[in-house]
């Protein structure tokens, strides 16, 4: 099915589902859709809870999704968010399974990747599991930490994949990794998933020991900076976000810093281009239709990837340089208590790309 038509089913569907109607959980269920020339089309399922744990605190969130694409991929992810003890904690656990099918375009491949004609075709499977613990110290200022395993694994399928795994430095990883993390926080209680005016500034530092699985020991820490102000009309919104990304020598490829990832200029394929370091910044303008619960967006972004990749005897990747990517949007406020939307985007980037996306929640 082409991606505009799924697109246009997923919003009857959308229209079509009502949210429960109990007063201490609020559920949507409805389809998900994305695409883009590497990935292809996929289509699923996500369903978004939003329940409270006590009244004082914030709404908290339950996602479940799963997910099929026209190139034989798939994936499977929960995540919870959850706020409790009057948000003096705040808690995000996630797990996550994909099997994605890859089949990069050489004409999307900068670098050389193979003597033979081929596109780059290999299999890649990603297993994650991840906690995050927050205790409020002092008024919006958060401290605490994090545990978290990934197992990633590669499998080429033709010689360009070998090849263009080989000559990226790609290679299977397993690990574990713990870390550290201080937030600052100004979004009030009612306005967590659709802040208007506030701040919301994050650091953490990962470390990944050779004790934990790591080939090598390494080290990653982020920096990621949201401020949300009131638009030209009372109910707009202008959102901006600065992203610092910074990783040691031996990190492995499935470490680095990805354009795509954490919603970090949309359009790029995930895991296309990669480096061991990454500033970006990037805005979205978020205008309310009036009286109804529509949203139009118009976002757009700048990268620079520098580092190179983490290195190995057998290759690295050589992605540095500067990225741009922009597109627009279309909401519609699915729980409007707490204020969550599902939207559809379609960015594009200065390499030719596009993408597709419907989803929950907002891109940052």
């Amino acid at each position: 099915m082409k991606p505009y038509l799924l697109l246009c089913l997923s919003f009857v569907l959308v229209f079509a589902t009502q949210d429960s109607n109990t007063s201490k959980i609020n559920y949507k269920i409805l389809p998900i859709v994305s695409s883009n020339p590497n990935s292809g089309t996929s289509a699923g399922v996500m369903a978004s809870v939003i329940y409270s744990v006590d009244k004082e605190s914030s709404p908290s969130q339950s996602i479940f999704a799963t997910e099929y694409s026209n190139t034989n991929s798939y994936h499977v992810f929960a995540l919870n968010t959850m706020y409790f003890d009057s948000d003096k904690f705040f808690s995000k656990t996630f797990l996550g399974y994909l099997f994605n099918n890859t089949e990069f375009d050489n004409a999307s491949i900068d670098a050389p990747i193979s003597p033979s004609k081929e596109d780059p075709r290999y299999d890649v499977t990603i297993k994650v599991a991840g906690q995050q613990l927050l205790y409020e110290f002092y008024k919006n200022i958060y401290l605490g930490g994090m545990v978290y395993y990934v197992n990633q694994t590669y499998s080429p399928k033709n010689q360009a994949g070998a090849d263009f795994l080989k000559n990226s430095g790609i290679s299977d990883s397993s690990r574990g990794g713990f870390g550290g993390i201080a937030q600052y926080d100004t979004r009030s209680k009612t306005e967590k998933f659709f802040p208007r005016h506030a701040e919301l500034i994050s650091f953490k530092v990962n470390y990944s020991p050779e004790v934990l699985g790591s080939e090598k020991s390494f080290v990653t820490s982020n920096l990621d900076a949201r401020v949300y102000r009131v638009g030209f009309n009372a109910e707009d919104v202008i959102a901006t976000q600065l992203y610092l990304y910074a990783a040691s020598n031996n990190t492995p490829d499935a470490a680095l810093a990805a354009l795509g990832s954490q919603n970090v200029l949309r359009g790029f394929s995930i895991g296309q281009y990669k480096a061991r370091n990454m500033a970006a910044l990037q805005s979205e303008y978020r205008y309310q239709i009036s009286g109804t619960r529509f949203r139009l967006t118009t976002f757009g972004g700048y990268a620079n990837l520098s580092g190179g990749s983490s290195g190995t005897a057998q290759g690295s990747r050589n992605d540095d340089g500067n990225y741009y990517s922009g597109g627009v949007g279309a909401h519609y406020i699915i729980q409007e208590k707490a204020g969550v939307d599902y939207r559809v985007d379609l960015a594009t980037t200065n390499k030719n790309g596009y993408s597709i996306y419907a989803t929950i929640n907002q891109a940052f």
